[in-house]
């Protein structure tokens, strides 16, 4: 049985399908900066994988440190003092903005949506929710009630109830409807990923973080793809002149190596967990093998000055996406993002999934947005090479020039 039947059996035939609709039938084996390597020796240059490889593939001090705290003690027993845990929830919140000094540490980005949820609701004694039109915050039934992607929700509610989407282009109507309904929680992404790549403005922000705090409604900014960096800034939200009461992050937090996640808050926003440590609990939540790789990554994001690396990156693969959008109209509409996030509209969903199957024979790895199909998001890493940003440039024109010829 050949690995797409294994795949076809035991995991998924949807998703073996689509693996072959793609054409992408030869296994990742190894990967290493941009790169990664399949099992025939093919080589790719990995321009998305969901936000998760800032740093690249295998980056060495993150490595380094996984496999000298996998050495020493790779689990924790839960019933004594877990120092790397301590340690690593002490660095991120010295990266937070000043007031968000308490941190738990999860293991995927979902499961910080759903800590965030219950606090929430512990904190204010309120059930309300709200989100904004065009989010993603997960897949589980309470970050799934937060996410406005209908072929992910259809079929399996009811979700949870009293929840509020607010317009993602209205800042006067999202305020005022902040303080109609009174939610226990406002979830936003400063940059949002899935829904297409799309920046709150500063105007727009302000707005929701004078309703809340008139409210007593507690701002949680979603980071979980757009902090960290990424978009130029160490926090996406940096820009918006506004400091949320819990914020979140994710993906790249783990440097590529570990899966982890972290919800930081005030100690305000925070208490019900302070005063009850197991009022949210994960087993693996903090272990010694994720805060080893988070203690490493914040320290590379630092002495790398990662959001600096982000910024000229994003600026070098902007222009090459824009000349994409100036030179097929029919395809490209426009580029959106901030940083090392951008977005890349196409004129419809098929061009979208056309361009992937083409960049694929160019050797580039391409990602779209999950809740808007006409979108591709491109997330590289922010120590993306000069050479590889030509690469991409030669393999996106021709992937481009296939695609038109395809559809026509």
């Amino acid at each position: 049985m050949d690995l797409l039947d294994l795949v076809r059996e035991h995991q998924s035939a949807g998703r073996a399908m689509l693996f072959r609709m793609m054409g992408a039938t030869d296994p990742e084996v190894h990967g290493r900066d941009s790169w990664v390597t399949t099992a025939s020796g093919a080589r790719y240059l990995d321009l998305g994988s969901f936000a998760v490889f800032l740093l690249g593939h295998g980056h060495p001090r993150v490595v380094r440190a996984v496999g000298d705290q996998l050495a020493r003690l790779a689990g924790s027993t839960r019933t004594l003092p877990n120092e790397p845990a301590a340690r690593a929830a002490a660095a991120v919140a010295a990266t937070a903005p000043p007031g968000l000094d308490k941190v738990l540490l999860l293991n995927s980005g979902a499961e910080a949506v759903e800590a965030a949820i219950k606090l929430a609701r512990a904190t204010t004694g309120r059930a309300t929710l709200a989100h904004l039109t065009g989010s993603f915050h997960g897949k589980t039934v309470g970050a799934l009630s937060l996410t406005d992607a209908a072929p992910f929700r259809d079929g399996l509610g009811p979700l949870l109830a009293d929840v509020v989407r607010l317009p993602r282009d209205d800042a006067d109507a999202a305020a005022e409807a902040v303080r109609a309904h009174r939610p226990a929680a406002v979830f936003a992404e400063p940059v949002q990923g899935e829904g297409g790549v799309h920046p709150l403005t500063p105007g727009y922000a302000a707005a929701l973080r004078e309703a809340c705090t008139e409210t007593g409604t507690l701002l949680v900014f979603d980071e979980i793809q757009c902090g960290l960096g990424r978009c130029g800034t160490l926090w996406a939200h940096d820009t918006l002149g506004v400091v949320p009461d819990i914020l979140l992050s994710g993906k790249a937090l783990g440097g590529g190596v570990v899966p982890v996640s972290a919800l930081i808050a005030t100690h305000d926003a925070y208490q019900p967990y302070d005063r009850d440590p197991l009022l949210h609990t994960s087993t693996f939540g903090g272990n010694p093998l994720a805060a080893a790789a988070v203690l490493a990554t914040l320290d590379v994001i630092a002495t790398e000055n990662v959001p600096a690396r982000a910024r000229d990156t994003g600026a070098e693969l902007r222009g090459i996406l824009d000349e994409l959008a100036q030179e097929w109209p029919r395809l490209f509409e426009r580029v959106t993002g901030r940083g090392a996030l951008l977005g890349l509209h196409g004129t419809r969903p098929d061009v979208t999934a056309e361009m992937m199957r083409a960049a694929l024979a160019d050797r580039l790895l391409l990602t779209p947005c999950l809740t808007a199909p006409s979108a591709l998001r491109f997330t590289p890493s922010a120590f993306i090479a000069p050479d590889d940003l030509a690469f991409t440039r030669r393999g996106l024109r021709a992937a481009a020039a296939r695609t038109q010829r395809e559809l026509d």
